[in-house]
């Protein structure tokens, strides 16, 4: 009997070894899943010069500006679209329904992008692809012969790019779809500030940068370089400038802004705000909602302007605010420094609120001076292998007009709890599959940062009321945005009704309120809703994890789970969300 027990008990470990292993082997429908993301994988290396720059394959190719490429990855993303539908995700993991989620959701905004091609412009100052163009050629790195060989011909790549360029604004032309005249003397500016003497030019390459090319060879590829700049890159720059700059177009461009006066252009706007905002929201309701929350916020200030014990009235406080010595800096290095304060303040409360944190290093830096004519504000650069340091790119020009109110919230914004966090984190998380390390949608990323200069009252960073004032008069501006973007783009307002609220309810400058309201109605149509309303979000789907899980609702384990799979479609995220939830209750119980 024995025997037969310990038989029995034998058989029983190996059915329960056999099924273990059963469980462990991918299903049919997980690797199907992997085929479908290296494919994906496999497209994004051969047409995004940037993630080959980043994975250290040999760039031979610039950005494609075509429509032809647009329709290309339309194509592309509908054949990946029926192969993820033909997949069972009850047999998938959580992390390859995100995948596949993910994967499903590009392919759906993919599909909606060659029918309203012709109504956005890319030759802006936000929306060119310039920066990330010049970043590729500053950061190119040089270790044989046949490096500098590439980035002979990536420069002949160069005007190859303009003249897509440039073909494309005449084809919108043909069509009554021209810049509006507020915003072309900025991009011709912008253009013809790349116009240099070849030898600083940004496509001019030092000597330090070619140390591993023997001196001979390094001397003839600079003098090839700078006479490809003279001879190709700076009369191609000219051409572009002079399309816009001619009498004729600029005669013919509209005084008004908003793409929705143009042919398909309420089509186009309503596409702009689900694909930057990644919600089934109205730009109806989200003016709706922006009227709101800015007679909310200014509720609040009046109470906040008490505190400082000011006697005037709102404007006097404004004007005070505005004008007062202390509140700007004198130098672009006392701006770096004042950046760098609430920085410092806040770093040692992080662990209270976050499980994990990047081992990316991280700073402030003044932003290229080719750049701060154009742009309101700077922006969060990447650590890449070149520059391992991410970085807060400032705007330092024009210092009289940017006021240190809005300081602390900037950082907080910009580098932590904001975007360096949530950035550098999903880059070094080696357990995601490489498309969504790279990955970084509007709304979810700046979703994230506004998120985190408003957790940063939460963590006591706020306590001086200036600068809690400040806070408050960021989201005052994010707020407006909601207001002015869907008004010029859809319901009628002129640009001068959108400078003239802005003017009444935030404290931004005449300057900035100038590129703004260029870049909401012009530049990057929708994509300013995506901030506030990403934001909001992740505040409701905390606030419902709160609701759910009680008193053992953890804020470390909630950041962790928004940040751990990193970023994800709005509507994903919700479900991604609700089963942590889940998943937390199960441990509880």
């Amino acid at each position: 009997m024995k025997f037969l027990t310990s038989l029995f008990v034998f058989f029983l470990l190996i059915a329960f070894a056999l099924l273990e292993a059963a469980a462990a082997e991918p299903s049919a429908s997980s690797r199907a899943l992997a085929g479908i993301v290296d494919d994906y994988q496999k497209y994004r290396l051969e047409t995004d010069p940037t993630l080959r720059q980043q994975e250290g394959l040999p760039l031979t190719e610039l950005y494609d500006m075509s429509l032809d490429k647009v329709k290309r990855e339309a194509a592309f993303f509908h054949s990946l679209s029926e192969r993820l539908e033909r997949l069972d995700p009850a047999r998938l993991t959580h992390e390859e329904c995100l995948s596949r989620d993910v994967l499903l959701y590009l392919g759906t905004r993919a599909s909606e992008t060659p029918d309203l091609f012709w109504t956005f412009f890319q030759v802006t100052a936000y929306s060119a692809p310039f920066r990330p163009t010049h970043f590729l050629f500053a950061t190119y790195r040089f270790e044989t012969a046949e490096d500098a060989a590439r980035y002979l011909e990536l420069l002949k790549r160069y005007p190859e790019m303009l003249g897509q360029l440039r073909s494309n604004l005449e084809t919108q032309r043909s069509m009554g779809i021209l810049l509006p005249k507020p915003e072309i003397d900025a991009v011709v500016l912008q253009i013809r500030s790349y116009v240099t003497k070849p030898d600083q030019s940004l496509f001019a390459v030092a000597p330090a940068r070619l140390a591993k090319i023997g001196a001979p060879e390094a001397a003839a590829f600079r003098a090839e370089v700078e006479r490809t700049i003279a001879e190709s890159i700076n009369p191609a720059l000219e051409k572009l400038a002079g399309l816009l700059d001619d009498a004729a177009y600029r005669s013919a461009a509209p005084e008004r802004v908003g793409i929705g006066q143009y042919p398909g252009g309420e089509a186009a706007y309503r596409y702009a705000v689900r694909l930057h905002t990644m919600l089934d929201l109205s730009p109806e309701e989200i003016h709706r909602r922006g009227l709101t929350e800015v007679e909310r916020l200014e509720a609040r200030m009046a109470e906040v302007r008490k505190r400082t014990g000011f006697a005037g009235t709102r404007e006097e406080f404004h004007r005070f605010l505005k004008t007062d010595p202390r509140f700007f800096a004198k130098t672009p290095e006392e701006m770096a420094e004042k950046l760098l304060v609430p920085l410092r303040r806040i770093e040692p409360r992080i662990p209270s609120y976050f499980l994990r944190t990047p081992v990316t290093p991280y700073g402030v830096e003044r932003l290229n001076a080719s750049l701060e004519g154009a742009m309101t504000y700077g922006y969060y650069q990447q650590a890449t292998p070149a520059s391992p340091r991410a970085s807060y790119m400032f705007n330092g020009s024009r210092l009289d007009q940017r006021t240190l109110l809005s300081t602390a919230t900037a950082i907080y914004h910009e580098l932590m709890p904001g975007h360096h966090i949530q950035v550098a984190l999903q880059l070094e998380n080696k357990s995601l599959p490489a498309f969504r390390r790279g990955n970084f949608p509007t709304a979810f990323v700046e979703g994230w940062a506004d998120y985190a200069a408003g957790l940063a009252e939460e963590m006591g960073m706020y306590d001086d009321p200036y600068d809690l004032y400040g806070r408050l008069a960021q989201d005052l501006l994010l707020n407006s945005r909601l207001v002015v973007d869907t008004g010029m783009n859809l319901l009628g307002w002129s640009r001068q009704d959108a400078i003239d609220y802005m003017k009444e309810h935030t404290l931004e400058s005449e300057v900035q309120i100038g590129t703004e309201t260029l870049r909401y109605a012009v530049d990057l149509p929708g994509q300013a809703l995506a901030y506030k309303l990403g934001a909001n979000k992740i505040w409701e789907l905390r606030q419902k994890a709160e609701r759910e899980l009680g008193k053992d609702f953890d804020v470390r384990r909630f950041h962790d789970a928004v940040l751990g799979s990193g970023a994800l479609p709005l509507a994903v995220l919700e479900k991604h969300v609700d089963w942590w939830i889940g998943e937390e209750k199960k441990g509880r119980s």
